[in-house]
């Protein structure tokens, strides 16, 4: 204890001796005194300018004038008090996590971007974003926050688009095929518009040889309503080009599709793109053979 409290000590020390001389000077009597005086003024003032030239030993740089108090003792409980109310914050500070599993999300209410997270689990950028977190040692609780507010800020500044839906595409479709009909009334002009963009896509990627990247991109055209618009649109002006065949195009062949094969084959549910069991090589080949049969 002693070591710890040296200085306390030291001061303690000090001021008591100071104390001890000057009984032990006026237990002397008027002589020591009468003495004292002769030095005279000038040697008192001495005596104070040198004490007022030394620097305090208890004065620390790193410590606030305002922690300081009158005795040692209010300067301790001062810098206790600091130091419990910065271990009390620093308790409460937000902490960053141990892996990425620690960063969770949740967008099921936030409308805006909801449907960008469909699949949260497994959404690959929120993996990535996870990842990033606990490199940089986010708190764990501002996670959330930082990628709703992501999120919103690129919906809003239009970085982001909009979610792919099929029902959404066919809607539009649907305006622009059948326009002022009900939705029950647009659907079979809606399916056949787009089996036919398939078909078409399809057949002209196997007469073109094209590469199974160029079919992949050919074939996508069909999956949005504007690219069934210009697949439509495109089939119809080949129609015109002489010489060139393709099923359902001036000089193509039948295939060996009939009406009714096709029909039968329209009853099953891997033809409908609506259908849990769709398949889209089957719906491919029922399209390439209305093309075949009747050229739209």
């Amino acid at each position: 204890m002693f070591t710890r409290y040296q200085g306390l000590w030291a001061m303690v020390l000090r001021n008591g001796e100071a104390g001890a001389g000057a009984g032990a000077a006026g237990a002397e009597g008027g002589g020591a005194g009468a003495g004292a005086g002769a030095g005279g003024e000038g040697g008192a003032g001495a005596a104070g300018a040198a004490g007022g030239g030394a620097a305090d030993p208890w004065k620390r740089d790193f410590i606030p004038e305002s922690m300081y108090g009158a005795t040692p003792e209010e300067t301790f409980g001062k810098l206790a008090d600091a130091w419990k109310g910065l271990r009390e914050g620093e308790s409460k500070r937000p902490q960053p996590g141990k892996s990425a599993e620690d960063y969770t999300f949740d967008a099921s209410k936030n409308e805006k971007i909801a449907p960008y997270f469909k699949d949260a689990a497994s959404d690959p950028f929120l993996k990535v974003a996870q990842e990033v977190a606990l490199k940089v040692g986010m708190p764990k609780e501002h996670f959330g926050a930082f990628v709703t507010q992501l999120y919103e800020q690129a919906v809003d500044n239009k970085l982001l688009g909009p979610v792919y839906s099929p029902e959404t595409e066919a809607r539009t479709l649907a305006q622009r095929l059948a326009p002022g009909k009900s939705w029950d009334e647009a659907k079979p002009i809606v399916a056949k518009a787009q089996a036919d963009a398939v078909g078409f896509t399809d057949v002209l990627g196997q007469q073109l040889k094209l590469s199974d990247g160029a079919k992949a991109l050919l074939g996508a055209l069909a999956d949005e309503a504007d690219g069934v618009e210009m697949i439509t649109a495109l089939s119809g002006a080949m129609k015109q080009v002489p010489g060139f065949a393709l099923p359902g195009v001036k000089g193509g062949d039948t295939g060996g599709w009939t009406k009714e094969s096709l029909d039968k084959a329209m009853t099953d549910p891997r033809a409908n793109p609506y259908a849990r069991e769709y398949d889209k090589d089957f719906r491919a080949r029922i399209d390439a053979g209305f093309r075949q049969l009747h050229g739209n």
